[in-house]
């Protein structure tokens, strides 16, 4: 993952919300660390869930209701593979397709797309939303979705 540093550059440079923001550097560092354990958990390609955790949210413009972010991200996907990161064509589709399908809400029978979904998924609580398992396609977040983790507080 020689990639990161200068990826994350990049996505700093680009990225036109606050950096610490919502949808922010803290948040793709969280949905790394939680896709990293999940995807250790259930098999998943860790270098696309890792890449995920940086793009997903890189190309918003608001913090609200900006439906199309996903798919300027899924854009920046195929624009930057090969000159900022390089994975092979498939890890390329999978990107391609969490990150345009992140924020619709669905499910996907590929484990390495219903990760990264289930990782940005468990990062509701800092909009103090308590992530729902039935909105989890993977056992493990499910399982701590039931738990109240990683937001327990909520509603406190």
């Amino acid at each position: 993952m020689i990639y990161q540093a200068k990826l994350s550059a990049f996505l700093r440079q680009k990225f036109i919300l606050d950096w610490d923001g919502i949808h922010g550097a803290q948040h793709w560092a969280r949905v790394k660390r939680l896709g990293r354990y999940l995807g250790a958990e259930h098999g998943a390609d860790l270098e696309v869930v890792s890449l995920f955790a940086l793009m997903h949210d890189s190309c918003r413009e608001d913090e609200d209701r900006d439906i199309e972010h996903g798919q300027r991200a899924s854009l920046l996907v195929r624009e930057m593979n090969g000159v900022l990161y390089g994975i092979n064509d498939y890890q390329e589709d999978q990107l391609a397709f969490a990150c345009e399908g992140h924020s619709h809400g669905g499910l996907s029978h590929d484990i390495t797309i219903q990760v990264c979904w289930d990782a940005d998924r468990l990062d509701l609580g800092r909009l103090a939303i308590q992530p729902d398992p039935r909105r989890m396609g993977t056992e493990t977040a499910q399982r701590l979705c039931a738990e109240r983790w990683p937001y327990g507080h909520i509603g406190r």
